[in-house]
């Protein structure tokens, strides 16, 4: 009875529990719902916040953290469940429902409890890592003979782990920094190094500036000020890397590589330097260990180049060759000859021909004779004085210099070197065009930073000589630190000296020709400043970087017509000075930081024309009046300045600052504004109307840290320019005119803002060509159509960047003039969460100069171009956009196509739902005849078909024939790349790089009619295709038909194949493939375990008759050959040479393939050689359970190849018995690296081959490393009476192979003493490799017996 009673008593209990928390949901239901809204504000809050931050590291370029990522995408989903929710209770308001609502209630508002806890981050974002250095090469190598060769050399002496520092010399301009970024680029593709950073070292070497170039690039930056801290910090990163490559260019004179903070081989052998020099003699003092001398090009090649420089076919070749011959093979030289002589007539041929074969050479140091004359020629023909100046001006600065070419316009105009100029200007743009000039002559190159230029090193040899004669006299020295003033200096006109400490000053200097000095230096003393100005009376241009303080004796230099003070950060005051240089004409203290007043003298200059204090940031005080008194004032530079306006006069006279009132004084004589104001409405009304259609102003609200603004740093060819952020709109009545003459418009978090051409000008911004808009919050349309004027929108516009805009539903509502948007170049959209289309059919049908497209993260968008006003369908017959090369659409996650052909959609509704949708129907792939690079990135679209060829007719031409290179990413719903294909379709044609990922649903690549167009694809990357079965597929059995003895893809030379389970075969020769990886998916186990996931690599091969399968069921063919049950057989039938370029193998994870190599042939071929593989280096085997041979000879006697193989690692190999037979052992020649691990079945590494009797001799010349590692039952290196020669072998590791009580049965011959590691470490050396290994296995079977008796013990 008491068991009855306990049970019933346990049953009520678990029935009370479960009812009373039940009637607990009902109960406290208005508590539950309250609770529930109070935490969702609460994680409302924290989101905000969250967002606020990651939008800030977004524009400031860093990488959000995973973790910060996946919980803004829970919060977000939340707040759909909440949605839903909310309507649920909206709907079930009775009693009824009230228990399973609170009962929800409970449930969401643990969840929000849980996100709010893990809501809390240090940090959200952090810096982007480096990009790969070759990202910012520019195309110029040319793969010549000569030059492919040292390439192929240096990269394979780079893989040798021995080697450590390596050399490239030449002479100036022969190409060394070209190939060094060839090699790279190539590097980068192999994988080589972890990293790989470029530091430029020059003539004169700055231990700071390669410091800072190497961390630059390594993506960290120094704390230290010092050069050993920083040495020190450089060290131990480095250190932190396990394989990286450093390269210094244009070494003159021997580093201190512990000065730098360079690590040495010893100390980090994964750290190898590449250095380039002039100098043989400084590679060998570098240490390296490799040197390799870069000849000049051959007659051929230089011809080759010279032809290609000047563009279009020669009338006169016998000449032309003439005049190559004497550029001496120097590319520097034919690339700058060949363009003076472009488009010359026949008499300037001759001329150039007799003064370049008469020149006479000056001594310049690693020059020859005719590289001098070459660069001489090309100078003296340049047409004007005034380029001439320009180039020689270029001089002053150190080598490798971005050279700010506002310097060049300030010094010529201080040196009154451009004639019929009246206006500074006029002069910038004179020597900005003259600039362009030098550059198309490749006297000057072009520099990475905007409005700078570059100097060649041997350009600028010559030029420096060519300045140091007369009539021009000058002297440049960049080691002036070391040398000093010069003893003789009374001739000179023109001195720069960089660096420079002036404290010595030789007492009664005269420099009565002087007129140019260029100063960099730390070090002035007062007195050597003194007696300096005192002898140089005659200056007009004085350029002084570093100095604290002016000499009371400047204020002598009464010619002084430009004064550049730029980056003095220490100086403070120059009053008692520059009141007294009465003819100065330009005057500069950019980024003068501690200048806190500008003195009042300064309005004594009644000749000033250029004033700039940019950066000045800490400027507190301009006086009242000075602005004003500037009567020839024609540029004022104020960005990032002084702020400190005045707006009233209540202060008394000496306490009074500089108004605007004061700048609207100038507007009769000023060309050039720019400035920083505090707001937008801080000006009188009247301000606006002084700002002439002559005037170019950059005004600004924003302001800037020093520094920050990289993309505005000297750079002064600006055109009309307003920044305008955290504002509001309608404040902007009274700069209506700023507006309708602005060029380039920035708007950042502006408020009240809906529709901004409506609102900013009814005129429509007609001289806008930049427009740059980003979080602003309100607005909905770019312009409004239905509210608009007959005045065309924006038709100047080139550039639209719309970024983070929440409420854009369109860029324009309803319908527009004609040629609004005509000169539209590029489109950007990111972040524009309701947008659902980019442009329609109106105004689609403007944009035929629209060059660049860039859709990124708007969710909601469905098209590019839509029928948004019920267009009919003939208006699409008239759009194209014939100027499109770069299409990107990614993160768009309704995306259904480019353009629904034959559906009527609108923002607002769909229609007709189509049963596929397609990316590029036919009628769009006529809209894009000119793309050239498009990516896409699908996410969670429902896209079927990429290209729907349907309705193409043959007669429409070739299609998207200038298409180079095609990234598709998550194409997760896509079964088709290309559909309806009609006979006879051309297209495609140019397509060199195509890659796609994430292709989940395709059983195949290319439809064969394609795969046969592309004659020109290099590089192929497909990517987790679970269902994939063949890369190319046949229609019918008629087509297969017509391939055979066809190469499809004849140019490709890298080919990766990653995560395809399913892939049995690629139906078509792949010729000249360079490197082949392919990698299984191991997460895909539930897949066929008869199908390999495996790669495979091989030479090409036209594709022959196949045979009949063999017994090896398990082989799933990948390449077909005649032999198709080895991954890379060996076809004897036909001469394979010509495709043999494979140059590296990887096979990965390939559970079934039991061959890689077949080297065997048919009977009718056996009395001939067979080469193979002659270009294969690497070859590395990992996890193939089931292989059985590396390489099957079948008994054939008559193999070659392997001859070039470096490096073999075999590893996990589980059914290995050996490694290669004795004939091919001997063909490894070039063997360096052997690794051999985890194959427990391997008993000896070489064994005999059937046909070979065992007395003989192997030898192994170059193998110099050889790893032996955990192979249980490797009893002998080989078992057979072979003589074994290993020559160069310094190094063997034997690792956890417990049998291995002999090397080898017979003799073998090696180096005199080899390093021989084992688990125990490092072991004696007994004399000779046998007894040494026999030593080995008794101390490891001494130390087992011991380990045996203490473990009975």
């Amino acid at each position: 009875m008491d068991i009855v009673i306990s049970i019933a008593s346990k049953i009520a209990e678990s029935l009370v529990r479960p009812i009373g928390k039940e009637f607990g949901y009902l109960i406290c239901y208005d508590s539950k719902m309250k609770d529930l809204k109070y935490q969702l504000q609460k994680l409302f809050e924290m989101k905000n916040g969250v967002q606020e931050l990651v939008n800030t590291a977004k524009r400031n370029g860093e990488v959000i953290n995973s973790d910060v990522q996946s919980w803004l995408t829970s919060v977000n989903e939340l707040i759909q469940k909440v949605s839903h929710f909310e309507e649920e209770v909206n709907m079930k308001r009775q009693c009824l429902y009230r228990w399973n609502i609170s009962r929800k209630a409970t449930k969401i508002t643990q969840d929000v409890r849980h996100l709010q806890k893990e809501g809390t981050f240090n940090n959200v974002a952090h810096p982007a890592p480096p990009p790969m250095i070759s990202l910012a090469f520019k195309e110029g190598f040319k793969d010549f003979k000569s030059r492919m060769t040292c390439v192929n050399r240096v990269i394979e002496v780079l893989k040798n782990e021995e080697v450590r520092g390596i050399g490239i010399c030449g002479m100036g301009g022969v190409g060394k920094t070209t190939m060094v970024k060839e090699i790279i680029k190539r590097l980068e593709g192999l994988k080589v190094f972890d990293n790989i950073v470029m530091a430029v070292v020059s003539q004169c070497p700055s231990i700071q500036k390669i410091q800072s170039e190497i961390a630059e690039e390594l993506g960290f930056k120094y704390d230290e000020n010092t050069e050993s801290g920083r040495a020190r910090r450089l060290y131990r990163r480095l250190m932190e890397i396990n394989s990286i490559l450093i390269v210094l260019d244009d070494v003159w004179t021997e580093l201190d590589f512990e000065a730098i903070g360079l690590p040495s081989g010893l100390s980090h052998k994964g750290c190898k330097i590449l250095l380039t020099s002039r100098n043989l003699e400084v590679c060998n003092a570098m240490g390296s260990q490799e040197i390799f001398t870069l000849p000049v090009l051959t007659a051929e090649e230089s011809w080759e180049l010279f032809s290609e420089m000047v563009g279009k076919p020669l009338d006169y070749p016998d000449l032309a060759k003439q005049v190559t011959n004497e550029c001496g093979g120097l590319p520097i030289a034919i690339i700058t000859v060949a363009k003076a002589l472009e488009n010359k007539r026949k008499h300037e041929w001759v001329d150039a021909l007799k003064q370049l074969q008469s020149s006479a050479p000056g001594s310049i140091s690693s020059m020859n004779d005719r590289v001098y004359s070459n660069i001489q020629w090309s100078y003296d023909r340049l047409e004007s004085d005034e380029a001439k100046s320009c180039l020689l001006l270029c001089c002053l600065f150190p080598e490798d210099y971005d050279i700010p070419i506002e310097y060049l316009v300030r010094y010529g105009w201080g040196r009154g070197y451009f004639s019929n100029t009246d206006l500074v200007e006029e002069a910038r743009n004179r020597v900005h065009s003259l600039v362009d000039k030098l550059q198309r002559r490749f006297l000057l190159l072009d520099s990475k930073l905007k409005d700078h230029t570059k100097m060649h090193d041997i350009v600028r040899d010559v030029a420096i000589q060519i300045a140091s004669r007369d009539p021009h006299r000058f002297l440049i020295r960049c080691d002036a630190e070391k040398k000093g003033w010069p003893k003789i200096y009374d001739h000179y006109t023109t001195i720069s000296l960089i660096p420079i400490n002036i404290d010595e000053i030789p007492v009664g200097l005269e420099c009565p020709k002087l007129e140019l000095l260029h100063l960099e230096g730390k070090c002035y003393s007062e007195n050597s400043m003194d007696i300096m100005c005192k002898g140089m009376k005659e200056l007009k241009v004085l350029g002084m970087g570093g100095i604290s303080a002016l000499p009371s004796s400047q204020g002598l230099l009464k010619s002084l017509r430009t004064l550049s003070l730029n980056g003095c950060r220490y100086l403070t005051d120059i009053s008692d000075v520059i009141g007294r240089l009465e003819n100065l004409e330009i005057l500069s203290f950019r980024e003068c930081i501690n200048i806190l007043e500008l003195p009042r003298e300064i309005g004594l200059l009644k000749h000033l024309k250029l004033l700039d204090i940019t950066d000045c940031i800490r400027l507190q005080k301009i006086p009242h009046g000075l602005l004003s008194s500037l009567s020839s004032l024609e540029e004022l530079y104020m960005e990032n300045s002084f702020r400190k306006w005045e707006r009233s006069a209540a202060e008394s006279e000496d306490k009074r600052m500089a108004s605007l009132v004061e700048v609207m004084s100038l507007s009769n004589h000023l060309k050039v504004l720019v400035m920083y104001i505090p707001n937008f409405n801080f000006f009188p009304k009247d301000f606006y109307l002084t700002i002439q259609t002559t005037i170019r102003f950059h005004i600004s609200n924003r302001l800037c840290p020093t520094g920050f603004r990289i993309e505005s740093n000297g750079c002064y060819a600006f055109e009309n320019k307003l920044d305008i952020v955290d504002s509001d709109a309608t404040e902007f009545m009274e700069i209506q005119l700023l507006f309708k003459k602005c060029e380039d418009l920035i708007l950042g978090r502006i408020k009240n803002l809906k529709c901004v051409l409506n609102e900013l000008d009814q005129e429509g911004l007609q001289h806008l060509k930049v427009l740059t808009i980003w979080d602003c919050r309100e607005i909905e349309y770019l312009v409004n159509g239905a509210s608009w004027t007959q005045q065309t929108a924006f038709p100047l516009i080139q550039s639209i960047q719309l970024m983070w805009i929440p409420k854009l539903k369109a860029i324009c509502h309803d319908q527009l003039p004609q040629s609004s948007f005509i000169n539209l170049r590029s489109l950007e959209l990111y972040d524009c969460p309701v947008l659902k289309y980019v442009f329609s059919l109106s105004v689609a049908s403007n944009l035929v100069q629209l060059q660049s497209l860039n859709v990124d993260r708007c969710r909601q968008m469905k098209e590019i171009v839509s029928k948004e006003w019920r267009e009919h369908e003939t208006a699409s017959d008239i759009i194209a956009f014939p100027k499109l090369t770069n299409l990107t659409l990614q993160g768009l996650h309704n995306f259904i196509g480019f353009y629904e052909v034959n559906n009527l959609y609108s923002n607002y509704e769909v229609t007709t739902p189509k049963d596929e949708n397609v990316v590029f129907p036919s009628k769009c792939i006529l809209w894009l005849q000119n793309l050239e690079e498009v990516k896409l990135k699908f996410d969670d679209g429902i896209v079927d078909v990429l290209f729907d060829l349907k309705g193409h007719m043959v007669t429409d031409g070739p299609a998207l024939s200038h298409l180079r290179k095609l990234e598709i990413l998550l194409a997760f719903a896509c079964q088709h790349l290309w559909k309806n294909i009609p006979r006879g379709f051309q297209g495609f044609q140019n397509l060199r790089h195509f890659k796609i990922n994430y292709g989940t649903d395709l059983q195949y690549v290319f439809p064969h009619s394609i795969a046969r167009l592309l004659v020109n694809l290099e590089e192929l990357n497909i990517a987790e295709c679970w269902k994939m079965e063949t890369i190319v597929r046949f229609a019918d059995e008629n087509e297969k038909e017509d391939q055979t003895g066809m190469t499809l893809f004849p140019k490709l030379n890298s080919f990766d194949l990653d995560g395809l389970p399913k892939l049995k075969t690629l139906a078509s020769v792949i010729p000249q493939i360079k490197k082949l990886e392919k990698d299984s998916t191991a997460h895909h186990e539930d897949e066929d375990e008869d199908i390999s996931s495996g790669s495979c690599g091989c030479t090409p091969y036209s594709c022959g008759p196949m045979t009949k399968p063999t017994s090896r069921t398990n082989i799933v063919q990948i390449l077909p050959r005649p032999v198709n049950q080895e991954v890379a057989p060996t076809n004897l039938d036909q001469d394979s040479n010509d495709y043999d370029n494979l140059e590296r193998l990887s096979i990965l994870s390939c559970k079934s393939l039991e061959v890689v190599f077949q080297l065997k042939g048919s009977k009718a071929v056996e009395s001939h050689n067979v080469q193979a593989f002659n270009k294969l280096c690497y070859l590395s085997l990992y996890k193939l359970p089931s292989l059985m041979h590396v390489w099957e000879t079948g008994g054939s006697q008559h193999i070659t190849g392997f001859g070039n193989l470096t490096f073999l690692s075999v590893s996990h190999c589980g059914s290995l018995r050996y490694l290669f037979l004795s004939t091919v052992a001997k063909l490894l020649v070039s063997l360096k690296d052997l690794k051999v691990g985890n194959c427990k079945k391997i008993k000896q590494v070489i064994a005999k081959a059937d046909t070979e009797c065992a007395d003989q001799e192997i030898t192994f010349p170059q193998l110099n490393s050889m790893t032996l590692e955990d192979l249980p039952n490797l009893i002998c290196f080989s078992t057979e009476a072979y003589t074994l020669k290993l020559p160069s072998l310094m190094k063997l590791k034997v690792i956890r192979c417990p049998y291995l009580r002999t090397f080898a049965s017979k003799v073998v011959n090696t180096h005199s003493r080899i390093q021989v590691h084992t688990e125990l470490g490092q072991s004696e050396w007994m004399g000779e490799l046998n007894s040494t290994i026999g030593n080995i296995h008794k101390k490891r079977e001494t130390q087992r017996s011991t380990e045996h008796i203490h473990e009975e013990v």
